[in-house]
């Protein structure tokens, strides 16, 4: 009883409890009933798709509008924390942290098998022939939409409105923060509380998504490099998310200086590594040609490309791809923003912007170009049948299937295996922190930059991987992409909410003030 009392006065009690209550629920009905957990899913997925795709569409437009602005107006000379503030992690860590903490697992589990799959299998409104010249130069013009700008910028737009709120005006550490603008100190109350247990919510059904792949890609690469059919699949994937959640959560629990940025930088390391590999060993004119074409084709279409949402064509493609992805990054945006806020003191606004938003996007079109390009070059030019390796063993072997092609693929096995167990910790490890320092009490008002206590990040760890593993017993990879579509819809309707209170906000407190000032300097002259 003593220490039930102990761990009821660490928490936040009406941030916590609600989320984790209904998490709890829900990973013991989904153990109980895993078939019924993802036709329910599924349903809730299409009824979103048929309803609200317009607004995912239009809605990530202005986010990524709202970051340009808000980087590069009058407002991004801004120093968090304030003018005196030095920043505490240099631009390298900070580069590594923001990266790896977004969607690193999703790059590696898609930067072959995604590329190759547009030119093996492009969509039916591009007109394009499968396996054609055309498909072959068009695979990646859809990739960039999903993995460039888009994510990065829902990120950093609810980072930004959470950042100078926290930093410069002491407000609490927490999501609905962002809302202070609109509510004012309402949101220290049951509306605040509702939103930031929502934000807690949807952030693990998309760690969820993420660890459900991870461990897919991981099982799926150690069988297909040991040549050994696991009898039984659903084991494996308990092992692998049971191993790495200890990993993560001992990592969480070293701080955020010595464990996240350890990992990240070295998941950087290795992401480099193999991109320098693939580069001299591989088609490197071809890589270098068919990126720069793919750049200019997603920025002269970048518009086009996120309106577009097949109004008379209807062939799924746009939903079952382009709203999944935005809507898995939006699952995942407003805690990954408050994170990154941790991060900024000490920066400008536009630097928030610029390593938030513009360098990994960059770091995207990198990626993309390099595994995305050899692998459609050597199944056009050179006859290498990754694609029909990856229909044969599910295409969480698609990195596996590329990398043996290349000189040294045992070392580049391995440095793939870590790669994804690093992407997969770092991502989870972040997380963990941030929804421990959310709900614990200290936070609520502010009150420590300490963060909190060992036992919530133990906690919200072990119910991010119990969530991953429910999800793949109720139907793999499906039932991880439709879990989390519904998630991202009313956290949209959030950001958007934000996103104005801070352009509000921004021009009260700067543009009101000075025009007061200026207006007192006149009568007294």
């Amino acid at each position: 009883m003593r220490d039930l009392k102990g761990f009821l006065g660490i928490i936040n009690k009406q941030i916590f409890l609600p989320p984790a209550v209904l998490l709890v629920s829900m990973v013991l009905v989904g153990a109980m009933f895993p078939e019924g957990f993802g036709i329910a899913a599924n349903h809730a997925f299409k009824f979103c798709i048929k309803y609200f795709s317009w607004f995912y569409a239009l809605g990530l437009c202005f986010l990524l509008l709202f970051v340009m602005w808000a980087g590069f107006s009058k407002y991004g000379d801004i120093r968090l924390g304030g003018e005196d503030a030095e920043p505490e992690i240099s631009f390298f860590t900070w580069f590594a942290i923001a990266l790896t903490s977004g969607i690193a697992i999703g790059i590696v589990f898609y930067g072959v098998a995604e590329p190759l799959g547009n030119y093996t299998n492009p969509a039916s409104f591009t007109g394009l022939a499968p396996r054609s010249i055309e498909a072959a130069e068009g695979a990646l013009r859809t990739v960039l939409l999903h993995w460039g700008f888009h994510p990065y910028a829902t990120y950093t737009a609810f980072g930004i409105c959470v950042a100078f709120l926290f930093h410069n005006k002491k407000r609490a550490f927490k999501v609905s923060t962002g809302l202070y603008p609109l509510l004012g100190d309402r949101v220290n109350g049951l509306v605040g509380n509702l939103i930031d247990g929502l934000c807690i919510f949807s952030i693990v059904a998309g760690i969820g998504t993420s660890l459900g792949i991870g461990a897919m890609q991981l099982a799926g690469g150690i069988g297909y490099i040991s040549g050994v059919a696991f009898k039984s699949v659903l084991l494996l994937w308990f092992a692998i998310i049971a191993a790495i959640a200890v990993f993560y959560i001992v990592a969480a629990c070293t701080g955020l200086h010595k464990g996240i940025a350890l990992i990240s930088n070295l998941n950087v390391y290795i992401y480099f590594i193999l991109i320098v590999w693939v580069f001299l060993f591989g088609p490197t004119l071809y890589i270098l040609n068919n990126t720069t074409s793919a750049l200019g084709d997603y920025i002269s279409s970048i518009a086009r490309q996120s309106l577009y949402l097949e109004p008379a064509l209807q062939s799924g493609w746009v939903g079952g791809w382009t709203i999944f992805y935005w809507s898995w990054w939006l699952a995942f945006a407003p805690m990954v923003g408050l994170f990154l806020v941790k991060l900024a003191k000490g920066r400008t606004i536009r630097e928030f912007v610029l390593v938030n938003c513009f360098a990994p996007t960059l770091f995207a079109v990198v990626w993309f170009g390099v595994f995305g390009g050899s692998s459609i070059f050597m199944e056009h030019f050179q006859n290498i049948a990754i694609s029909s390796e990856i229909a044969e063993h599910g295409i969480e072997v698609a990195l596996f299937a590329f990398l043996k092609h290349f000189p040294l693929p045992k070392i580049l096995a391995v440095l793939g295996i870590l790669a994804i167990v690093f992407s997969f910790v770092t991502l989870a490890e972040s997380m963990t922190l941030t929804l421990a320092n959310m709900t614990s009490s200290a936070y609520e008002k502010n009150q420590s930059d300490e963060d909190a206590p060992n036992i919530l990040k133990v906690f919200w760890g072990c119910v991010m991987a119990a969530m991953a593993f429910v999800l793949l017993m109720s139907g793999g990879l499906k039932s991880l992409q439709t879990s989390v579509v519904v998630c991202g819809l009313p956290i949209l309707a959030l950001g958007l909410t934000m996103c104005a209170g801070y352009v509000k906000f921004m021009k009260e407190e700067f543009d009101v003030k000075k025009e007061k000032r200026v207006k007192a300097l006149m009568r007294a002259a």
